[in-house]
Formats: C-alpha cells, sequence, structure tokens
C-alpha cells in the first residue's frame, strides 16, 4: 500500500429503496477495495482515536449499535420527547475538500510526531472519492 501502486476499480451502483426520500445509489466497493480500504481506516484509527467522544458509536473499535442502543434506551427514559431526522444525502454532500484538509493536517501532525511518511493515506482517500461508479 505504501508504493501508492493501487488504483481503485470502478464501484459497483446498488440503488436502495428509501420510504422517505425515494431510492439511495450504495456504492459497493470490491473485495480488494475493502482490503486496501481496511488498511487506511486502521491506520487512521490510530491517528485519531482520541480525539472522538465516548458518545461517538459509529464505526468505532470497541463500540457497537448494540451499545449505542443501551445508551439511547436509558436515556430515553429521561425524557418524554422523541426527534427523528435523516439528512438526505449526507455522504453524497460532504465537501471533500475540507475532509480532505482535515485528514492532511491529522496526517501532518501524525508524521511529525513518529517521524514516519503517511502519505499514502492521502493518496488512496483522494482515489476512492474520484473512483467511478
Amino acid at each position: 500500500m505504501s508504493s501508492g501502486t493501487y488504483f481503485p476499480p470502478p464501484i459497483s451502483a446498488v440503488s436502495i429503496p428509501e420510504k422517505l426520500c425515494g431510492p439511495r445509489i450504495l456504492g459497493i466497493p470490491t473485495v480488494g477495495d475493502r482490503v486496501a480500504q481496511a488498511v487506511v481506516r486502521d491506520q487512521l484509527e490510530i491517528m485519531l482515536e482520541h480525539h472522538f467522544l465516548d458518545d461517538s458509536y459509529g464505526y468505532r473499535v470497541g463500540k457497537s449499535a448494540h451499545d449505542a442502543i443501551e445508551v439511547t434506551k436509558n436515556r430515553c427514559w429521561q425524557y418524554d420527547w422523541v426527534l427523528e431526522f435523516d439528512i438526505k444525502g449526507l455522504f453524497d454532500n460532504i465537501r471533500h475538500d475540507l475532509m480532505m484538509k482535515a485528514v492532511s493536517k491529522h496526517i501532518q501532525l501524525a508524521e511529525e510526531s513518529q517521524s514516519r511518511d503517511y502519505q499514502w493515506v492521502i493518496l488512496y482517500i483522494e482515489r476512492w472519492l474520484v473512483a467511478p461508479l
């Protein structure tokens, strides 16, 4: 991975019906992409885990949907109202330039503190962001 020679293939698109917002298009990565993404994810987890709040459960080591449900269940008994919302197209509308600016800053800090080169992480994230469907 650190050589920079991996190029993601086109991503398969699948339409998932949604009750409130109509169909949602999901990209399904290849097995090779899943392996490569796991390598990058593992590296980013090491760099970023300490920045997340204890109440952040999504895609975190040692945290699960069941943990989030348990916390939510306990908190529900404290209030007599519920909010439900869905951010339409959240992942489709994330500003990649701002996300990459944040990732680059954390990569730079990790490089400085560890005297290692992690530019390959940025390279692969940028390639995945522009991979064709």
